[in-house]
């Protein structure tokens, strides 16, 4: 499994970086692109200021590779359960893995807008899943409401994204801890915890060089699988 998973990684790598290079070439595409926007160190370390022109795409060529760390996270879900909710959860996780992918790479608002469905659609589905994680049509409604949530709330009601994620965590983990893997629900909650201190050192300093939001990636993923695991 191993092995499988680091070769989806790879080909998944290079069709984004192919990608990215092919949106580079499309002026169109990049009329509204702010490098600095998030202001996460790697940008600030590769002179953003500067504009485009200057740091070329990707604009945050770690950022933008750790984003696999979700379409590996979800496949190697789907590998330990081989359940309809797996596919699910796991095609809302490669969403968000291209989505954020994009988002680093180019910084173009449209790119946000996707990285930020991405990140909505996961915890729409996770939630879900936490009702009724046996019944047997829950795969479609994870589908449906992750399409709904990632849509509603970044194109009709765009508002706290980091306020909504917490909710929708604190309300995804009561699931686990009650009616699921405690354990799991707990390892969960320490790997978003450490996720959210890299999140906020990057974003206010230097400390963590490039890696800062590339740490953010590698743990949210594994919090996002394990949560889901908890709830299995």
């Amino acid at each position: 499994m191993l092995l499988e998973t680091a070769a989806l990684v790879v080909m998944a790598e290079v069709v984004l970086w192919g990608l990215l290079r092919w949106i580079g070439t499309k002026p169109h595409l990049l009329t509204s692109v702010d490098p600095c926007r998030g202001g996460w160190a790697e940008a600030r370390l590769r002179g953003c200021h500067k504009g485009l022109a200057f740091t070329g795409i990707p604009v945050e060529p770690l950022n933008t590779l750790s984003a696999a760390a979700y379409l590996a996270a979800g496949w190697v879900t789907f590998r330990l359960l081989h359940s309809p909710a797996a596919i699910a959860f796991t095609a809302a996780m490669a969403f968000l893995s291209v989505g954020a992918a994009l988002y680093h790479g180019t910084k173009a608002l449209w790119a946000s807008s996707l990285d930020h469905a991405g990140m909505y659609g996961v915890f729409a589905a996770l939630a879900c899943y936490a009702l009724v994680p046996g019944h047997p049509g829950v795969v479609w409604f994870m589908a449906a409401f992750a399409v709904a949530w990632a849509a509603a709330f970044v194109f009709l009601f765009p508002g706290n994204l980091n306020g909504r994620m917490a909710l929708l965590l604190t309300l995804v983990s009561a699931r686990g801890f009650l009616e699921g893997t405690w354990t799991l629900a707990l390892v969960s909650l320490v790997l978003m915890t450490l996720a959210g201190a890299a999140w906020m050192v990057d974003q206010r300093s230097r400390k963590l060089g490039r890696f800062g939001h590339a740490l953010w990636h590698l743990l949210t993923a594994g919090a996002l699988a394990t949560m889901f695991l908890a709830m299995t």
